[in-house]
C-alpha cells in the first residue's frame, strides 16, 4: 500500500510543497538572471527610467531591489525545503528528532530575515516609485502581525520538538 493511501494529507502536503518550491525556484532563477542582465544591459533600462523622469543613476536602486528580491526568494525556498523535510519525517513516523528542532529554528530565523528584507524591498520600491514620478503607485511599509505570530510559533515549536526529542532519548535510555 502506498504512503498516500495510508495518509493522504501528507501526500497532498508533500505535493503542494513541491509545487511551491518549483515556483519559487523558477522565480529565484529568473530574478537572479535579471540582476546581471540589468547591469550588463543597463543602457536600455536607464533609458526607460529617464523616460519616466528618473535620474540615470536610478538603475542602481533598481538593481538593489532585484538583489533583495532574489535573496527573499532564496530564503523562501529554503523555508519550504525545511518544511518538506519535516513533513518527510512525519511520514516516516519519527518527527521528534533533534534535526527537526533545528529545522524549525532555521525556519523561524528565515522568517525573521524575510520580514526584515521585505521592509527593505518596500522602502526601495517606494524610493524607485518616487524617482520615476509614479503617481499611481503606492508602497506601504510596515510589519505583518501574521509574520510575527509565525516567527514566535516556529521558535516555540522548535523548543517543543527539541524537548520531545530529549524526552524520547531519556525514555529510551531507561528501558
Amino acid at each position: 500500500m502506498s504512503r498516500f493511501a495510508v495518509d493522504p494529507l501528507l501526500g497532498i502536503a508533500r505535493a503542494v510543497l513541491y509545487i511551491i518550491m518549483a515556483v519559487i525556484g523558477v522565480a529565484t532563477i529568473v530574478v537572479a538572471i535579471t540582476v546581471p542582465g540589468t547591469a550588463i544591459f543597463n543602457g536600455p533600462v536607464t533609458a526607460q527610467l529617464t523616460a519616466h523622469g528618473a535620474p540615470a543613476w536610478a538603475v542602481w536602486p533598481l538593481l538593489s531591489l532585484l538583489s533583495v528580491v532574489a535573496g527573499i526568494l532564496s530564503m523562501a525556498f529554503m523555508f519550504f525545503r525545511h518544511l518538506k523535510n519535516i513533513v518527510d519525517t512525519v511520514g516516516e513516523g519519527d518527527p521528534f528528532v533533534p534535526v527537526n528542532a533545528d529545522r524549525l529554528a532555521a525556519m523561524a530565523w528565515l522568517a525573521v530575515a524575510i520580514n526584515v528584507l521585505g521592509l527593505v524591498a518596500a522602502a526601495l520600491g517606494g524610493w524607485i516609485a518616487k524617482l520615476v514620478h509614479d503617481v499611481h503607485g503606492s508602497v506601504k511599509i510596515g510589519t505583518d502581525f501574521g509574520g510575527i505570530v509565525l516567527i514566535l510559533t516556529l521558535f516555540i515549536l522548535a523548543r517543543v520538538f527539541r524537548k520531545g526529542a530529549e524526552m524520547r532519548e531519556e525514555l529510551e535510555g531507561t528501558v
